[in-house]
């Protein structure tokens, strides 16, 4: 059994990249060769599309594909053969504009309500909208069956120890709910690769004594820092997603430190994610990679699913 604490739905993660801002220009370069695979195109098929058609035509193209292969019904089934038992909802709330509106938490809420006890739903916070974005948390948390918050500060612009972040900690402390925290290397070219630091998990841990953290992304490419951070602070929690557990397990690219210590003093904090869609990776593929993982019997089960039951509640 399986529960993927770093995820989203397909709608929402192609969607969005369909926005073609100069920032999400650089993840769809990004990932868009991945994606290409996902949809059934061999690389050298989505470089002979480019060559013909605009890049933002064939991305549309390839979503075209994926939303009928990925549609919820082939979604669910994908998950129940991969033994998925929940997978996360990330409902994110972007941008740097106070502005605009929070991001609608009432569609998630629905596919939560109508597939119960098959995912977590996370409710995005944006700092830049304070009042009316905590009330919207607030609500998605205690009447709309959200389990956890997700925050990007690479998105917002601001370090997770800013204090226009505190609101929400308080509220997260005050009714014992997990924040997700980007905590890994973000590619906008506008913003520092140094504000997602897991340093900046200190303040909040220290400030909020009851708040639990999940630093997403591993902390890569910080791994030693992370690894200090988490033997210190008790509420602290850590995930791998979005890199490829092939490239994990290899020695020499940074995660050597995190794979000797999951296996003893962390693997109490350690839960699975994957963000197989971002990476273009079927789940069932991504699994496959992590089963070569030298973790002990006892830890995988930890990390596959125990840790992350206890700390959104699941009871399984």
């Amino acid at each position: 059994m399986i529960i993927d604490g770093s995820n989203t739905l397909p709608e929402f993660q192609f969607e969005s990249f369909l926005d073609n801002n100069t920032k999400n220009e650089e993840y769809s370069k990004l990932f868009a060769p991945r994606w290409a695979q996902l949809a059934g195109w061999s690389k050298k098929e989505f470089i002979k599309k480019l060559e013909v058609d605009s890049f933002e035509s064939v991305m549309e193209e390839i979503f075209s594909t994926l939303k009928i292969s990925l549609s919820m019904e082939n979604f669910l089934k994908m998950l129940r053969e991969s033994n998925v038992a929940y997978h996360a909802i990330h409902n994110m709330d972007y941008g740097r504009d106070g502005s605009e509106l929070p991001v609608d938490h009432d569609y998630i809420a629905e596919i939560l309500n109508n597939y119960p006890n098959r995912f977590i739903g996370f409710a995005g916070y944006n700092p830049h909208k304070g009042t009316e974005s905590l009330k919207i948390v607030r609500k998605a948390l205690t009447e709309q069956g959200y389990k956890a918050v997700v925050l990007p500060p690479y998105e917002h612009g601001i370090k997770a120890d800013d204090r226009r972040y505190y609101p929400l900690y308080s509220l997260c402390d005050e009714l014992d709910i997990p924040v997700w925290i980007h905590s890994s290397i973000n590619y906008y070219r506008e913003t520092s690769v140094y504000i997602d630091h897991p340093s900046n998990l200190e303040a909040p841990l220290t400030d909020f004594k009851n708040l639990k953290i999940i630093a997403g992304h591993g902390g890569w490419p910080w791994i030693p820092d992370m690894i200090a951070m988490l033997l210190k602070y008790k509420n602290l929690y850590v995930d791998t997603s979005a890199f490829r557990p092939n490239y994990i397990a290899t020695p020499n690219t940074g995660w050597d430190m995190f794979m000797y210590y999951a296996n003893n003093l962390l693997q109490d904090k350690i839960i699975f994610g994957s963000d197989w869609l971002t990476l273009g990776i079927p789940i069932n593929d991504f699994i496959k990679e992590v089963e070569d993982w030298p973790l002990k019997d006892s830890v995988r089960e930890k990390f596959y699913w125990k840790n992350a039951s206890q700390l959104f509640k699941l009871s399984l």
